[in-house]
């Protein structure tokens, strides 16, 4: 099912950033702090792989995932398709056991939709809930908190090797043209959108962690414009 509520990253460029750079980096360290012992354990088995996409290290994030994660990617998971059947068609046709090279390949797609990667903003746990990471929950909500915990992550993905997902915000750096795209929409130059103290383009990564091998490894990720959860 394909993520909703997602909304075109410029569209929302100022609108999802309305607060000083001080203020973030404290609702980022209060993030931190009201994790739960349980919490801060899948942040730092996810920080590494959160902190090489950001780093452009693509290769070390590559040597992260887990063999489930390698063994079918979708273009989806790095630039999502706008048009519901092009997205299906994409669904049904992942890029199977996906090499260090290939994923490079696809990154540079993620980087062309979002913009290069330069810093991590936030990062934190979004669910533990075994029935959320499985899409087994019966309330009305389940099924769009599933949504926003595992995407459209693969039942091959073992339900019983899942564990947690959390949900990062990474801060990109938008090319000449996107640039000029943003500030049309705005209605400013493309000097003052540089200006604005609320300007801060940014991608979501959405990160699921299962267990392999008796260790926390990347099972599944998303790159995501802003939307609504952020």
């Amino acid at each position: 099912m394909k993520i909703l509520g997602t909304i075109a990253l410029l569209g929302l460029i100022l609108a999802g950033c309305g607060k000083k750079a001080a203020k973030k980096e404290d609702a980022a360290a209060a993030e931190e702090e009201k994790a739960t012992p349980e919490e801060r354990r899948f942040l730092a088995a996810a920080r590494p792989f959160v902190a090489a996409i950001a780093q452009r290290k693509y290769d070390d994030a590559y040597a992260l995932l887990s063999s489930h994660a390698k063994s079918q990617m979708s273009l989806n998971q790095f630039a999502p398709e706008d048009d519901e059947a092009k997205f299906a068609e994409r669904e049904k046709n992942p890029v199977l056991n996906v090499t260090a090279d290939k994923f490079r390949e696809l990154m540079a797609k993620e980087e062309e939709a979002h913009g290069s990667p330069r810093s991590v903003r936030v990062l934190s746990v979004f669910s533990t809930n075994a029935d959320i990471l499985n899409r087994r929950g019966k309330e009305k909500l389940d099924a769009l908190d599933s949504m926003f915990a595992i995407g459209n992550m693969p039942e091959s993905v073992p339900a019983e090797i899942r564990r947690a997902s959390l949900r990062g915000k990474i801060l990109t750096q938008l090319s000449a043209q996107e640039l000029e795209k943003a500030a049309r929409q705005e209605g400013i130059s493309v000097e003052e959108l540089q200006k604005s103290a609320d300007f801060e383009p940014y991608c979501t990564l959405k990160v699921v962690l299962v267990e392999e091998g008796g260790e926390l490894r990347v099972g599944y990720f998303e790159f995501l414009p802003p939307g609504l959860m952020d």
